[in-house]
């Protein structure tokens, strides 16, 4: 392969409708978008979105290690293989894991389209040709979904309980995802629990601090809801931590906080391995990195409904997402990552 060119571009983006949660009111974000042609003029591309509460580094840092990606690459004419391109991609994004999934994502997006297959089936050719993905209040078209999530832990008690009842009263063969962002400390996450434990809840995710892994792990002895922990969970050492601690039931994985592709399956094994569930979810990123993130679910045949946000949430949206019913979709049968 010979890189012909490698394009930089920052991204601002508005969402259709702002998404509350108890840390922000989330209206728009910022994107670095990375384009890698070839000679032959195939075209990858690849997303950086870091999101303040999960990643270390800023979006200008995650900019420079694009550019030094870039730099990088400028003077060489020659043929260049992929595990070349990987190894150089790990260089320039130490400590930059929201640059490094951007990069890792346009060079699988090119080389699969050289080879006329979905990124998934190039990396593996039994990937899940079908995937589950939830709803999110006030964000999707909650019709579509088996399974929603609600974003709660900043309105009073009551408040909460009424929206909770009220949704699984309209929905009522739907299942629930309640998300606190860390909002509760161990005696309110109690109370909570207990509250909502008569409707059909599938897992409560990251009810207290992402520091305090010890409220965390006696929390889950007040009640028989999983407990997912999203926050806590920002690279394979934190996995790690909590794994030893036994202070959550399910992994909320997102790519662009683990960084590279080699990183993320890692930390899926690491959780099956330990008899809990890994599940995928975006960042609220743009289309690019919520498609890559879409086929890293299929990679590694994740079969609970993941965080993947397929629909225009973004007003700028244009291309074509697939259609999505019951809660489950089938990936599109396009080369690359598959965004028209």
């Amino acid at each position: 392969m010979i890189i012909k060119e490698i394009k930089l571009e920052l991204k601002h983006y508005y969402l259709k409708n702002k998404l509350q949660t108890s840390n922000y009111i989330h209206e728009s974000r910022d994107s670095w978008i990375i384009s890698i042609k070839d000679d032959l003029g195939n075209e990858g591309f690849g997303e950086a979105s870091p999101l303040q509460i999960f990643n270390s580094e800023s979006n200008l840092e995650a900019g420079y290690s694009l550019d030094g990606f870039k730099l990088a690459l400028s003077d060489i004419n020659d043929e260049i293989d992929i595990e070349e391109l990987m190894l150089l991609s790990d260089v320039h994004t130490l400590d930059n894991p929201s640059a490094a999934f951007a990069i890792q994502t346009a060079l699988f997006d090119l080389v699969s389209k050289v080879n006329k297959k979905t990124v998934s089936s190039y990396i593996n050719q039994n990937s899940s040709l079908k995937l589950k993905c939830n709803g999110i209040y006030n964000l999707t078209n909650l019709e579509n979904y088996s399974t929603i999530k609600i974003k709660c832990g900043f309105r009073n008690l009551f408040d909460e309980l009424e929206l909770i009842e009220s949704l699984s009263k309209k929905f009522n063969n739907s299942s629930f995802i309640i998300d606190l962002n860390q909002n509760y400390d161990l005696p309110k996450a109690i109370r909570f629990f207990k509250e909502v434990e008569k409707y059909n809840i599938k897992y409560i995710e990251q009810p207290i601090d992402k520091d305090n892994l010890l409220d965390i792990e006696e929390l889950r002895y007040h009640s028989d809801i999983p407990i997912a922990l999203d926050e806590s969970v920002i690279d394979i050492t934190s996995i790690e931590k909590i794994l030893d601690r036994n202070a959550a039931d399910i992994f909320i994985l997102k790519p662009q906080s683990l960084g590279t592709y080699k990183n993320i399956n890692k930390a899926i094994e690491l959780v099956k391995e330990s008899n809990k569930i890994p599940i995928l979810t975006c960042s609220l990123e743009g289309s690019i990195g919520r498609f890559a993130t879409m086929h890293i679910a299929a990679i590694n045949n994740i079969d609970w409904a993941c965080g993947l946000a397929m629909e225009k949430i973004y007003i700028h949206e244009k291309h074509t997402f697939p259609k999505v019913k019951d809660g489950q979709f089938t990936i599109p049968i396009k080369n690359g990552l598959g965004i028209l």
